[in-house]
């Protein structure tokens, strides 16, 4: 498979191959991430299984393209404060007013403070980008591929990953136990399945592991522990690593005062928030221990950060 942000290892066959995605699913061309691990075939032995094997490989159907078949990205100068990214459907990818850093977070599936060796301006200057997928049905993952060779197409972008011990959060059970609600059933739909647009008139679905934030709250939908970390490590712009063992996914709500958390423009997550200085209600910390049976331990660890190797500040022309 192609490696992004993490490098699970990867299944082999009775043969030792590589997954058939690892072979044919390469990066664009300027898309540099390194790996270290040694992808090279390796055959324990030559049979007529495997010759049938390998013959059968000519014959498989084409990949689905890892490019944008359109795609247009243009500086925005305007003094708005306002960003609208909303999530990608139908082969369509769109946002308006966007940071660089916000779009190399959602192609390498990283947290902003996860990017290292990044010019000043990965944050402040703002992009309109607009790309269209030849296939409508397209998932996840294929769009964070296609955002990481229109990212090297247009803002040359090469990057690596390396790992580097940081501060941290663990989550763990906090000691009367789990106060999580398994998430309910058809409140959400796959966002790694492909999906076409939403009919007129209609509103595109909530997807799972999606989270909603306001004004010094958080909604989640049908999340799984790591996700529970990794939305905790936007609020507090710090890696939060999930210690808990809990297997399940879940739904929850939870309201808290902003003290601590990156809710206010300029920090972490940059949404809005409108917070009374009295503001009375407990902690995130506290919140997250007595409604969800959850406490943060501070520790460290390595964690794997991307590394920005070569970036150009303006976009080729469209």
């Amino acid at each position: 498979m192609v490696c992004t942000v993490t490098c699970p290892t990867a299944r082999r066959t009775a043969f030792e191959l590589p997954e058939l995605s690892e072979l044919f699913e390469l990066p664009a061309a300027g898309a540099v991430v390194r790996r270290e691990e040694n992808m090279s075939l390796r055959f324990v032995q030559t049979t007529a299984s495997t010759a049938l094997f390998l013959s059968s490989l000519a014959a498989a159907p084409p990949l689905r393209a890892q490019t944008f078949e359109v795609a247009s990205i243009k500086q925005n100068n305007s003094p708005s404060t306002t960003m609208k990214f909303p999530f990608p459907s139908g082969g369509r990818f769109t946002g308006t007013n966007l940071s660089l850093k916000t779009l190399i977070s959602f192609a390498y599936s990283v947290q902003g403070f996860g990017i290292a060796g990044a010019p000043a301006w990965l944050n402040s200057d703002r992009y309109d980008v607009n790309a269209q997928a030849a296939d409508t049905n397209v998932g996840t993952e294929q769009y964070r591929r296609m955002l990481q060779a229109l990212l090297a197409d247009r803002f040359k972008l090469q990057a690596h990953h390396e790992s580097r011990e940081a501060p941290i959060y663990a989550i763990l059970p906090a000691r009367n136990g789990s106060r999580l609600h398994e998430a309910r059933e058809g409140s959400c739909v796959d966002g790694n399945l492909p999906r076409a647009a939403p009919q007129p008139g209609h509103e595109v679905p909530i997807v799972c592991g999606s989270f909603f934030t306001g004004p010094a709250s958080l909604d989640v939908r049908k999340m799984s522990m790591s996700q529970i970390a990794g939305t905790l490590s936007i609020l507090f712009g710090r890696p939060v690593v999930d210690k808990t063992g809990f297997t399940g996914t879940y739904d929850f709500h939870i309201e808290f005062s902003p003290e601590g958390v990156g809710l206010v423009p300029g920090r972490g997550a940059g949404f809005d928030v409108d917070s009374a200085p009295d503001d009375t209600r407990p902690n995130i910390f506290t919140v997250l221990q007595q409604q969800l049976g959850l406490k943060l331990e501070s520790q460290r660890a390595p964690e794997d950060v991307l590394i920005i190797d070569h970036l150009e500040r303006v976009p080729r022309e469209n």
